[in-house]
């Protein structure tokens, strides 16, 4: 991997998309303002999901939580694209980076849980379950949920600070 590595930061750094993201003015603020707002739909979205499985916001009725968990994946789509361009934009800086790295093993284990929440959660909730009637493993995933993407975030703001591997 340690030789491998330069070959990969040296040929995203001769992209012109790297340039682009770089070189501009404008590009690098405005993909940190995209990934801010991806963020807040993102972890918002599922703030509202999560804590209504737990039974924490019970005011929020069960048929609008599937429009919340669809703006979560505008968020994460938002946050996937504008990722992408981070990285390639600065290669040298986020693929040495061990927070960086912590972060996507994280972000990969949220979207298991959150697979397993699409697949065995989200159709009791469309069929009208209440939530003290969903399945013990209901509220097991919103907490994971929960502490997942507040360490994603976290670990995203150790990056500037943290070198290497």
């Amino acid at each position: 991997m340690d030789s491998l590595l330069p070959l990969i930061t040296d040929t995203l750094n001769a992209t012109a998309l790297s340039r682009l993201v770089m070189n501009n003015a404008y590009v690098f603020p405005a993909l940190e303002m995209a990934h801010f707002l991806g963020l807040c739909l993102l972890f918002g979205s599922l703030l509202i999901v999560d804590l209504r499985v737990i039974g924490l916001a019970p005011d929020v009725p069960m048929q609008r939580v599937g429009l919340f968990v669809r703006f979560a994946l505008i968020g994460f789509a938002i946050n996937l694209t504008s990722g992408l361009l981070f990285v390639v934009g600065d290669s040298d800086r986020y693929l040495v980076n061990i927070a960086f790295w912590a972060k996507m093993g994280t972000i990969m284990i949220a979207g298991l849980n959150t697979a397993y929440f699409v697949w065995r959660i989200k159709p009791q909730m469309d069929a009208g379950v209440a939530t003290r009637y969903l399945t013990p493993d209901a509220r097991v995933v919103a907490w994971l949920s929960l502490i997942l993407w507040t360490s994603v975030i976290t670990l995203g703001r150790f990056m500037p600070y943290v070198e290497g591997m």
